[in-house]
């Protein structure tokens, strides 16, 4: 999840946000559909009940709209088939899909040209951001789960807040970050768990049980259960964590599977040279276990300021996978590749 700091107050940021979306407005779509795409400047144009709604072909669009046509696939997979058939009769797939399907269409008026703010089912529920954080303070401030003031936004201008976990004795910390979701349809409600090895503060990769960390705008979860099951998760999956890097402090380095490792990393020669040197500080300061290779990655993937943001993230990736798998289970899997056809951080 990328973020940017906020330099405004959490109230302020909220409130932005429910200035916004009070100027949203809806349509039920009752009647028939007429839809034009112009892949060259990626908009959409959907013609209802006389009126004329001009979208941004963003992902979140994208993925709403498609999978009025193909159900319950994932984004990726989405835009893949959105791509294939732009071409050859997506605009007349959707005029079937929408038309009298009563799929709501949220939109702002700015003159005469209605924007697409997104794509809701009639069923869809709108959450006050404000209501939703005081709510959930009241659910977690009794356990000691506060905000410590530091506010961000997503790249779609979701507002996020970190809140300060108590019970930091172990090896492993946990960090929360609520990101307080849009009524388009798409943004949801999430409580984002991270973990931090505390000696270091190397990050790990974050963890999310989606069935008890994602609030969707429907009347089934109470916020308040929503909440404290979170946090039972989170709190459970740590325990899970300190014994991970227990077993993982046990399993003692096979140098040869570590060479193996080493020459299958995928990064620029500068990188390994990194990875390399803080391999050898580990080893000499956690002992010549498997922790201590997944330590050096994390302590790249959150220090190194000078390898690059995506890099970065892949190394605490691979770094964190240690504790799920050994040394040889890492090093003895296939190569994979990314959607661009390239290798991915092993080759």
């Amino acid at each position: 999840m990328k973020l940017s700091t906020v330099t405004s107050s959490i109230d302020s940021a909220l409130e932005t946000v429910i200035e916004r979306e009070g100027l949203i407005k809806t349509l039920p779509i009752d009647g028939t559909v007429s839809v034009e795409l112009f892949a060259s400047i990626k908009q959409i144009s959907i013609k209802t009940a006389g009126r004329v709604f001009l979208g941004n072909l963003d992902s979140k669009l994208i993925h709403q709209l498609g999978s009025k046509i193909w159900k319950n696939l994932d984004r990726e997979s989405t835009i893949e088939l959105w791509n294939e058939h732009i071409n050859s009769g997506l605009a007349h797939r959707l005029e079937r899909a929408l038309s009298r399907s009563g799929t709501v269409l949220r939109y702002a008026e700015s003159g005469a040209v209605c924007s697409i703010y997104g794509v809701t089912s009639p069923h869809f529920i709108e959450m006050n951001q404000r209501v939703f954080r005081n709510t959930l303070i009241e659910s977690l401030s009794p356990i000691g789960i506060t905000p410590n003031g530091k506010i961000f936004k997503t790249p779609f201008n979701e507002v996020v807040e970190e809140f300060s976990v108590p019970g930091q004795e172990g090896q492993v910390g946990l960090t929360c970050k609520v990101v307080y979701g849009l009524n388009n349809g798409y943004s949801s409600y999430r409580l984002n768990w991270g973990r931090i090895v505390l000696v270091c503060t190397n990050g790990l990769t974050t963890f999310r049980n989606a069935g008890r960390d994602r609030w969707i705008h429907t009347e089934q979860v109470d916020i308040r259960d929503f909440a404290i099951k979170s946090v039972e998760s989170a709190y459970s999956h740590l325990s899970d964590v300190e014994r991970q890097i227990l077993a993982a402090r046990e399993r003692t380095i096979n140098y040869s599977l570590l060479d193996q490792f080493m020459t299958r990393l995928a990064l620029a020669n500068a990188t390994k040279e990194r990875v390399s040197a803080r391999l050898d500080h580990e080893l000499r300061d956690t002992g010549p276990n498997e922790w201590s290779v997944g330590q050096a990655l994390t302590f790249l993937g959150e220090h190194e300021k000078a390898i690059a943001p995506r890099v970065r993230d892949n190394l605490t990736r691979l770094g964190s996978s240690l504790l799920e798998k050994s040394l040889e289970q890492v090093v003895s899997a296939p190569p994979t590749l990314t959607s661009a056809g390239f290798y991915d951080i092993l080759r």
